[in-house]
């Protein structure tokens, strides 16, 4: 029986990315990654002029290198993205990282990766992640853009300012029944207006004492 891959979130800020590859795929790939602070290096003899602007925009996090793959390339790399069109470089790079325990991803190769890429719904901090186990990208794509379009567009904004004043509602309310009817009243209220309570509206509830039995 196949087992399911299990959705760790793992902190990327900092963490060092090697992506064997400059075309469109890895192109995807990178623009998937680099709002999650990653670093990335680029290695290829050739990279797409969107990746060059990608470079351009990111140019903190992003390094090129220009030529082909080297082994050393792969060392102190926390994950490695084979997206080449050379089969024995991509199995190579696999077992490599599968030696030296490194996360790597071959693109389309099922069977040559340790993780996937799932395809993501993300708003502000807000991230869901959906994988097939390498089945059907397809058919995980439609179940992407079915959930996309039924998250309101205001719940980023809203998830932010429920972090911000969670401090205060952690005092105000000392039991988690309390704070659950807190916090669903909040999102009622926010789906009444369609858009997110401003930090004074939900503070302005917190000093009414809100609790329901």
């Amino acid at each position: 029986m196949n087992m399911a891959y299990f959705p760790f979130f793992i902190e990327l800020k900092g963490k060092e990315c090697l992506v064997v590859g400059g075309g469109d795929v890895a192109f995807r790939k990178i623009r998937e990654l680099l709002p999650f602070g990653v670093n990335i290096t680029v290695v290829s003899l050739e990279i797409c002029e969107s990746i060059r602007d990608l470079a351009g925009k990111y140019s903190g996090q992003m390094k090129l290198l220009c030529r082909g793959y080297e082994k050393k390339d792969l060392e102190q790399k926390f994950f490695v993205i084979a997206a080449t069109d050379d089969e024995e470089c991509n199995r190579e790079i696999s077992e490599y990282c599968r030696r030296e325990r490194i996360l790597v991803n071959v693109v389309d190769d099922k069977e040559k990766c340790s993780f996937y890429f799932p395809s993501l719904v993300k708003q502000g901090d807000i991230v869901a992640g959906f994988s097939s186990g390498g089945n059907s990208p397809a058919l995980i794509k439609k179940l992407r853009q079915e959930l996309q379009g039924q998250i309101p567009d205001y719940f980023g904004v809203l998830n932010e300012r429920l972090g911000q004043i969670r401090p205060q509602v952690k005092k105000a309310f000392p039991t988690e029944q309390q704070r659950k009817q807190y916090y669903d009243l909040v999102i009622h209220k926010s789906r009444e207006q369609s858009g997110a309570l401003s930090i004074q509206e939900m503070e302005e509830l917190i000093h009414k004492g809100f609790t329901q039995s």
